[in-house]
């Protein structure tokens, strides 16, 4: 029996003093207000692990280990600022020469979460494996009824291999264990400190008197995120484990998800934190790890390789009186039901994500071409269209672009996700090249949108613009006219009408690291009587392959003409005497 503590504090003290003596500004200007400010910040950070750990085995055939322990976190931050003015020289830089008080301000915030767990774990002669964990977890910054959760989970797992019939293969030539898991398991993610108590906020006056308005509303009610998940998986080694194999099903659902709820303006707030709904995800997970080559080879050949596909679905939300309980959503022509339909938004049995949007068939060539096009009921100003608008798809068919024309774009989140690594060896030279993709998820593209909208007249044009847009009669392109602000209510681009064209394919294949290194052979090392000398140099976000036009393919939503992740080069000298 084993009994691990561990103990850790973690204090910040942050002072900071500011003062702006008198100074000209000018020639004949002298500001003498004299600002002082003084601000103090403390953050205290505690937190306790302990660990009992028992192991015992009978007849060598029955093995058990057990663990129980608690944890404790805990957290305060402090706040303190006063800012005056006014001082009657500036010989005297404190805040207490200050005659005339500014601003004053503080704030006391803290969090504690405490937790107890256990885990058994129990293997009949490494055949047939039983688990057994459990966790009992509080938060302080739950509702005070519910800021208890307890979280269980068991595991089973058969190693066949270690049976009797399996002796009928040669000698390691395939491992094999089947394992299945159910857990549930507690969130509150970055939940702030006061969301189920409320705050008050001071600062405002009423009838000339200092006041306290309620700046965040409570809800005694909220409490833990609970998710639960069935898995099922297989671990396949093949050739003495030369080839490894790892494949995992899955089905999580999520119940009391935590997220802000939408209230009447009458309220005098705009959200509530609750526990709204429950969301189901799916998917599979794959991992390969195969030596290509025998271990006794001068050239070793390594591969990893990893990939996973998730859906989600929408289980249940609150009854609001709307079919599927929708939330949001979009009134458009589901060719599925050849009738109009609410898509999209928050609905049960509906997925996260989605877009609907404008399609773009084409460019009208001629004012001719454009004559016959259907009535828009978007435009701002006039219905007739010209050469170099947009041609949108009337999806009903019913002689009018309005906002049932919407159709199904894409979603934010992906289908597939995954990496690969390879490394190759000869001696002492090795080279790295990890690699990882992204595949189903749809960008807007709205700086793309944005720059090519022609919504302001001191906006330069971009080069596509340049290149592409539509100039004159019988002009062939995807890019419409350009026009001044004053005309935009032809709304060919931005802001009211987007179009499907900005809701780009995120699909990429990242270059995510390529390093070569180099370590000097035994014999030149014992004549420097050094015991390893090794080169690197390591290219890390290289290069993307992709067909999207922004800085960014690798997070879905909407880019509004986010950073890129930047390129670096790294060279490295590991000396070891």
């Amino acid at each position: 029996m084993t009994f691990e503590p561990q103990v850790s504090l973690y204090n910040i003290t942050n002072s900071s003093y500011n003062f702006q003596p008198s100074f000209l500004n000018g020639v004949s200007n002298l500001v003498d207000s004299r600002r002082a400010s003084a601000s103090e910040y403390k953050w205290r950070q505690s937190q306790v692990d302990a660990v009992l750990s028992y192991s015992k085995s009978i007849l060598n055939a029955h093995h058990f280990d057990a663990k129980a322990g608690f944890s404790y976190f805990g957290r305060t931050e402090s706040r303190l600022s006063a800012t005056g003015q006014g001082a009657s020289t500036d010989l005297i830089p404190t805040l207490n020469a200050s005659a005339e008080p500014v601003d004053i301000s503080s704030s006391v915030t803290d969090q504690v979460i405490l937790g107890y767990f256990s885990r058994i774990n129990y293997n009949f002669d490494y055949k047939y494996l039983l688990s057994f964990n459990m966790r009992y977890d509080g938060a302080s910054n739950l509702g005070k009824q519910y800021r208890w959760g307890f979280f269980p989970g068991v595991s089973l797992g058969w190693n066949l291999h270690h049976e009797d019939f399996w002796a009928v293969l040669p000698e390691n030539l395939l491992n094999l264990k089947l394992r299945g898991s159910y857990g549930v398991n507690g969130n509150i993610g970055n939940l702030g400190d006061f969301s189920a108590q409320g705050a008050y906020g001071v600062g405002a006056k009423y009838a000339g008197l200092a006041a306290i308005q309620n700046s965040i509303i409570r809800n005694p009610e909220l409490q833990w995120e609970e998710s639960k998940t069935l898995n099922f998986g297989a671990d396949i080694g093949l050739w003495n484990r030369r080839v490894n194999v790892m494949v995992d099903v899955f089905r999580r659902v999520t119940d009391n998800l935590i997220t802000s709820l939408s209230l009447p303006p009458s309220t005098g707030f705009g959200s509530i934190l609750t526990n709204l709904g429950s969301l189901e995800n799916k998917g599979i997970e794959l991992e390969l790890n195969a030596a290509i080559l025998p271990p006794n080879s001068d050239f070793q050949w390594n591969i990893a390789f990893n990939s996973s596909k998730v859906s989600n679905k929408i289980l249940e939300l609150p009854d609001n009186g709307t079919e599927n309980n929708r939330i949001g959503g979009y009134y458009v022509w589901d060719p599925a039901i050849n009738d109009y339909n609410w898509l999209g938004g928050l609905q049960e049995g509906g997925s996260l994500g989605e877009y609907y949007e404008y399609r773009q068939l084409g460019i009208y060539a001629t004012d001719e071409e454009a004559a016959s096009a259907p009535l828009d009921r978007i435009a701002r100003v006039g219905d007739k269209k010209h050469g170099g608008d947009v041609i949108w798809d009337d999806l009903d068919g019913n002689g009018e672009i309005d906002s049932r024309d919407r159709v199904y774009v894409g979603t934010e989140f992906p289908t597939w996700t995954g990496g690969l690594t390879n490394t190759w060896s000869y001696k002492g030279l090795s080279l790295l090249l990890r690699m990882d993709y992204t595949t189903g998820h749809t960008i807007y593209n709205y700086a793309r949108a944005f720059m090519n909208g022609q919504w302001k007249l001191n906006m330069n044009l971009t080069q596509e613009m340049v290149d592409n847009a539509w100039q004159e009669q019988g002009d062939q392109t995807y890019m419409p006219r350009y026009t001044w602000e004053s005309q935009r209510g032809a709304y060919n681009i931005f802001p009211t009408r987007t179009g499907q064209q900005y809701y780009e394919s995120g699909d990429y294949l990242s270059v995510r690291e390529l390093t070569v290194s180099y370590e000097l052979p035994e014999s030149v090392l014992n004549m420097l009587k050094i015991n390893s000398i090794r080169f690197n140099v390591t290219g890390n976000n290289l290069h993307y392959f992709t067909k999207y036009k922004g800085l960014n393919p690798e997070f879905g939503g909407r880019d509004y003409g986010r950073y890129p992740i930047p390129k670096n080069i790294i060279f490295g000298l590991n000396i070891s005497f």
